[in-house]
């Protein structure tokens, strides 16, 4: 899986990343210092109501080593997710972290 195919994933599906981010902070408010990535997609694609486009599915596997880097990356909390090599590991994050901030600020409601 590539980059770029997880960054357009990214810009037209950024809830995604939002119902992450939220989950997330949940479980650190819960005191959990370190997490799985998995389960929290998991939670998001079968528990919560978010439709999304330009995939087969609704939330490709592939995309998980990308949303964990992003979510420590955003958070500035390395260390949440255990991570394995990965070419998600090379991807630069601040222009999704941007996009989302920028998402996120038009949709108020949220």
């Amino acid at each position: 899986m590539s980059a770029d195919n997880f960054r357009k994933f990214h810009k037209n599906n950024p809830i995604v990343f939002h119902k992450v981010v939220e989950y997330s902070k949940h479980l650190m408010k819960q005191g959990k210092a370190h997490y799985n990535i998995e389960t929290i997609l998991g939670v998001i694609r079968f528990n919560i109501d978010v439709d999304t486009v330009g995939d087969q599915f609704k939330i490709n596997n592939n995309y998980k080593p990308f949303y964990s880097r992003m979510l420590m990356d955003y958070l500035d909390n390395e260390g949440f997710f255990q991570l394995r090599d990965s070419v998600a590991s090379l991807h630069d994050y601040t222009p999704d972290i941007e996009h989302y901030i920028n998402w996120k600020a038009t949709h108020n409601e949220l």
